[in-house]
């Protein structure tokens, strides 16, 4: 389950800063407990706001960098699991976010820390950060199969090392979990040859042809003689030398078939996709409402022939969100009051308790989309209040920040769980003019106050009026004239 992170304060539109530590730990991270803190060795992107996931039956926190401390994931202990138990579950999320992410995480003096609150171990350096505002963790297999779990640490690991010959050797164990017996390993990798792709890897496998190994079963074999026992051995040639670089040279040249081998190995001998097959494939859109109309009614939607009976769905509220974007009140908790099928798209009507709001897309299950328009998609009511205004205000922010490449998401509004969302929207033949987005809202703010009862207004004014001002007199040198 994915919680929406809310982007906090210090996070801008066009530029991110690392916040300080006491902006950070509040809330729920200022709950004294027994946590578990991994503090996190990468030289990828890390995020700047907390985020917080639901994931195995516990919370597991991403903490953000802060200034003077390690980016970290930390837990704390809930009361009937153990604290070793635990600690495997951070270890396991945090292979599972080095998967999706695609980069090596690892651990920083080689352990876990924490105490009564999670804080990071501290840290000199402040300059050299990668920042970001937050991970995208719509895309979050479930793995529960213990062989996945050991292979994903394993990339996890492989990813993180600053070692060619160490990474070598945890990428090719990745093939042993998959493939235990040797021979059908070399057989599996001489059939995967051709069918690779990746950053160096024609360079790499052009480098081991110009060796005179040519056929894709001697590649196999070299790459289990020359690379995996040369690194793993100390008594029988070949052995890696750590004194002769050219030896080092020779396997780094050689890594990136590995460990593509390694990520294809996790796919199709694990069943757990990279976040750009994931992507490719576009499941994620409608990954949520299949879940909720069932196999029957989607296998029906895809071949052209929607159910017929009378059968009741148990539609959930929803909201509809953007990433990265603070919430929308009247786009909370819409129901479900009509739906419908036309041809195989299957249309969804939704209204906001108080009835002036009107939201309406389409599930198109042939296609593997969420259709939604991004002008029609969402209608409002003004019903003369001062209310009314603030609601249409925020529906006017919704479609600015949808319009302005915003990542549509769909939620169930009771436990936050993604169901469906839609990539960036990129307008085309089209711009949104900023001035007047911004004049278009001050309007509706202009409005809320005066549609308010003038007395409430009146008390305001009063209010304000009387306040006292700090004023400060400074003189400034001038030069002489």
């Amino acid at each position: 389950m994915n919680i929406a992170a809310k982007p906090e304060d210090h996070i801008a539109a066009f530029g991110l800063q690392i916040p300080d530590h006491k902006d950070v730990i509040k809330g729920e991270l200022a709950q004294r407990g027994d946590w578990i803190v991994a503090n996190i060795s990468t030289d990828s992107f890390w995020p700047v706001a907390a985020q917080k996931m639901h994931w195995r039956g516990a919370d597991i926190w991403i903490m953000p960098i802060m200034k003077g401390f390690y980016p970290a994931v930390a837990m704390m202990v809930p009361p009937g699991r153990s604290r070793a138990e635990c600690e495997v579950l951070v270890m396991r999320f945090i292979s599972m976010l080095s998967w999706v992410e695609e980069k090596g995480f690892s651990l920083e003096f080689g352990g876990l820390s924490g105490g009564n609150l999670p804080r990071p171990v501290g840290r000199e350096k402040e300059r050299g950060l990668s920042i970001s505002a937050e991970f995208d963790l719509s895309y979050f297999p479930e793995v529960t199969d213990e062989k996945a779990m050991l292979a994903l640490a394993l990339m996890r690991e492989g990813r993180g090392i600053n070692h060619v010959g160490y990474a070598f050797l945890s990428f090719y164990k990745i093939l042993e979990t998959a493939f235990p017996d040797d021979k059908t390993r070399i057989a599996w990798i001489a059939a995967s040859i051709a069918s690779l792709t990746g950053y160096n890897v024609k360079e790499a496998l052009d480098g081991i042809r110009a060796q005179g190994i040519t056929t894709p079963a001697a590649i196999g074999q070299h790459l289990f003689s020359s690379g995996r026992c040369a690194m793993a051995h100390g008594a029988h040639e070949p052995i890696i030398d750590p004194d002769k670089l050219v030896d080092l040279r020779r396997l780094g040249s050689e890594l990136p078939i590995v460990r593509q081998l390694a990520i294809k190995a996790i796919e199709e001998i694990f069943g757990v996709e990279t976040s750009g097959t994931n992507y490719r494939k576009h499941l994620y859109e409608l990954d949520g409402f299949k879940t909720i109309f069932g196999p029957e009614v989607v296998q029906g939607m895809q071949n052209g022939t929607p159910p017929t009976d009378q059968r009741t769905i148990d539609i959930p509220d929803i909201s509809m969100r953007i990433r990265l974007k603070e919430n929308y009140a009247p786009l909370e908790g819409l129901r479900c009051k009509r739906l419908g099928y036309v041809g195989k798209l299957l249309q969804l009507h939704f209204e906001s308790l108080q009835g002036d709001i009107e939201v309406d897309f389409a599930l198109d299950f042939e296609n593997e989309r969420i259709v939604f328009d991004t002008f029609d998609g969402v209608g409002i009511r003004d019903m003369g209040t001062a209310e009314s205004a603030a609601r249409i205000h925020e529906v006017r922010r919704f479609s600015h920040d949808y319009f302005g490449n915003g990542q549509l998401h769909i939620v169930e509004t009771d436990t936050g769980k993604l169901i469906g969302r839609k990539d960036a929207f990129v307008p085309m033949n089209m711009y949104l003019d900023g001035r007047r987005a911004a004049a278009e809202l001050a309007q509706w703010k202009a409005l809320i106050w005066l549609r308010r009862d003038p007395s409430e207004r009146y008390a305001e004014d009063i209010e304000r009026s009387s306040r006292g001002y700090d004023v400060k007199v400074g003189l400034r040198e001038t030069g002489s004239t």
